[in-house]
């Protein structure tokens, strides 16, 4: 397993020390059982700790979140600039995000679950929004000339969408087991089918109004559907 994330950005020598008790709680322990006391008592400091240097425990989770999402990101990072081209640089993307879930399936499951929400943290916005643009760049290299912004906002979108949800079926057994393939297998395939399909359809058609979002908002923001 990867040694736990460094905390950035949560506020003093205590706040970071709390957060980093928690992303190692969180090895072995999903985010809905974690105990606050249990993380304080770790560190030898009052229970009511965590609560006096965030505020609640959403807020200190939000942190949490924040601390492994930003470690996620830079491994993605790092991982895409050592790829050669293009489309190895999207595999290098995605192999990265199987990892995270991998690798720190409580701390991605926080991350992205319904116990907390960007808003909550300044970490976890700045996290999100960086990995978000990684996936974005990411995807707008892959395109042939002449992609509208539009376009490339709506294709990082489905690239997010695809790979997650592949993920979450396979994570809850909804695959099939006829299906001759494990989770890695699939994801890299999708993301193949999806290339190729960008490169062959280089004009698309226009929404029709209904299915027209008013905004194109990350899919890391509150507002939109949740990598």
């Amino acid at each position: 397993m990867d040694s736990a994330p460094e905390v950035v950005g949560t506020g003093d020598a205590l706040d970071r020390r709390l957060v980093q008790a928690a992303v190692k709680a969180l090895e072995d322990t999903p985010a809905d059982a974690l105990s606050l006391r249990q993380v304080a008592q770790s560190l030898g400091v009052s229970h009511q700790a965590p609560y006096v240097h965030f505020g609640s425990k959403r807020r200190f989770l939000a942190a949490v979140a924040g601390a492994g999402l930003q470690s996620a990101a830079d491994d993605a990072a790092a991982a895409v600039a050592a790829s050669p081209d293009s489309l190895s640089r999207l595999h290098a993307l995605t192999g990265a995000y199987l990892s995270f879930i991998r690798d720190r399936p409580h701390l991605h499951d926080l991350a992205y679950g319904p116990a907390i929400a960007k808003r909550d943290h300044p970490a976890l916005q700045r996290a999100a929004a960086e990995y978000w643009s990684l996936l974005h760049d990411t995807v707008a290299a892959c395109q042939p000339p002449g992609i509208a912004e539009e376009e490339v906002l709506r294709r990082s979108a489905a690239t997010w969408g695809t790979v997650y949800g592949i993920t979450r079926l396979v994570t809850f057994h909804q695959i099939p087991q006829s299906v001759p393939a494990d989770a890695d297998t699939l994801v890299h395939a999708a993301i193949d089918a999806l290339f190729t399909g960008w490169q062959t359809q280089r004009i698309t058609r226009e929404p029709s109004d209904h299915n027209t979002p008013r905004t194109s908002p990350s899919p890391h923001n509150d507002e939109a559907v949740s990598p």
